[in-house]
């Protein structure tokens, strides 16, 4: 077996990378307004001067290696300070972990996967399994420890609770994880810290109440004899029936009938305009394919699948509610503007040079489709504020943020290597980060 190497200069890259997560042990002493000053430094640093001392590209040879991620790093770190800071405990130990995630997450899944990596992940051949252990141990030891450190040694919270607080950072940094291995176009830096930092706040304001697990048994009777009607019907492929059968039975048994009144909106009206003008839509060669896969299903339902886990095992938190309702709100912004877009869009434009281009190109938009996928985000923004799913004061950050997910995911596909299903899952992410983000904004941080 042929020994492996890292590429020269890749060790050092990395180690850098690491070893600039030590400036977040700053975070237990500074306030947000100084730790973003800080970064926004760094950033200037990274952009005007550290080419000049070090090189580009820290004098690495791996392919594909740029300054990009020199110069995203700060700005990841930045996000993380401007979103997650609160004026409470954990203050800036949310932006802390996130740090963490990027720092030792990033960092060890490049070298487990350059140096053992001999499993390759069946939904994307360029990342390993060996890589994503490497993840979940770099990201959630040293997001766990730097999480502790900025909060004082102890989350204020009673002893039986910090084993529950466990499992949700085990959670966090599996989902930043598994984000981190999908090609979705954007660097593999920027939106799994962040969605991991979510994920863990919304865990830390659940309250972590006694989860009860008797509507689970109801939830998977109802979800089978669904499943047995989709397969009966060919609507879906088999792995994606399974698929299909365990997000409706989570939805239904944890996230409540809410959660599963928002899927099936999604379900129900992406169904529906995916069957309009169908015949032309076949003759012009822009029908997607009829029955759908494990991928199609993971990708538009996993951030519901995740909310609504979160929600019945937490204590019913407003965060494990946006990620359900933000992701769906995306998820069908992004559908009927494909599907409606493709049968009433006469003109196409591409994003953001609106250069004119067939209809049915990926990315582009129409007056039709866009105007369609704002009605689809605000469906579902609507239907959850008015189901009580989530407080009145989210209906426009969820709306607003689906459709700008919407607008984003267009411009995917030029900026890196991804797949539909990779830009479908990171339309979902940045549908529930924009709403709260949108949020956050509106209440003055």
């Amino acid at each position: 077996m042929t020994e492996r190497r890292l590429p020269p200069g890749e060790l050092p890259r990395k180690a850098v990378h690491l070893g600039m997560a030590a400036f977040a042990l700053l975070f237990r002493w500074l306030s947000w307004p100084q730790a973003a000053v800080c970064a926004v430094a760094a950033f200037a640093f990274n952009w005007l001067l550290l080419p000049r001392l070090l090189g580009h590209r820290l004098d690495t040879s791996r392919e594909g290696a740029s300054d990009r991620g020199v110069l995203l790093y700060p700005l990841v770190v930045l996000a993380l300070i401007l979103l997650f800071h609160r004026p409470a405990p954990p203050g800036l130990g949310l932006a802390a972990f996130g740090w963490g995630l990027l720092a030792g997450g990033d960092a060890l899944a490049g070298i487990a996967g350059m140096l053992w990596g001999r499993s390759p992940l069946p939904w994307n051949p360029k990342k390993s399994w060996e890589g994503l252990g490497g993840y979940l141990l770099g990201g959630g030891v040293l997001g766990w420890l730097l999480l502790l450190w900025a909060v004082g040694g102890t989350l204020p919270l009673p002893a039986v609770q910090h084993a529950a607080v466990a499992a949700v950072v085990l959670a966090a940094t599996l989902a930043a994880g598994l984000l981190e291995t999908v090609p979705h176009g954007l660097d593999d830096n920027v939106l799994p810290p962040l969605l991991g930092t979510l994920v863990l706040a919304a865990g830390l304001g659940a309250g972590f109440g006694p989860p009860d697990l008797r509507p689970l048994a109801v939830a998977a009777g109802i979800n089978l004899a669904i499943a047995l009607a989709a397969w009966a019907v060919r609507l879906l492929e088999p792995a994606g029936i399974a698929a299909a059968w365990l997000l409706g039975t989570v939805t239904l048994g944890l996230g409540s009938w809410r959660a599963y009144l928002l899927l099936w909106l999604f379900l129900g009206i992406g169904t529906l305009v995916t069957r309009v003008r169908r015949t032309e839509k076949r003759r012009l060669g822009l029908e997607d394919e009829a029955r759908r896969g494990v991928g199609h299903v993971l990708a538009n339902g996993s951030l519901c699948l995740l909310g609504s886990a979160l929600w019945g095992l937490g204590g019913h938190g407003e965060l494990a509610a946006l990620l359900v309702a933000g992701g769906l709100a995306a998820a069908l912004a992004d559908t009927m503007a494909s599907e409606l877009g493709k049968a009433y869009g006469r003109t196409a434009r591409a994003i953001p040079s609106l250069r004119r281009v067939p209809p049915g190109t990926e990315g582009a938009v129409s007056i039709p489709g866009t105007l369609a996928g704002a009605s689809g985000a605000t469906l579902v923004a609507g239907a959850a504020v008015w189901s009580g799913f989530l407080p009145a004061d989210w209906l426009l950050p969820v709306a607003a943020g689906g459709f700008l997910a919407m607008l984003a995911e267009g411009l995917l596909d030029g900026l890196g290597p991804a797949t539909n299903h990779g830009t479908n899952l990171a339309n979902t992410v940045m549908g529930a980060l924009m709403a709260y983000t949108i949020h956050g904004v509106i209440a003055g941080f």
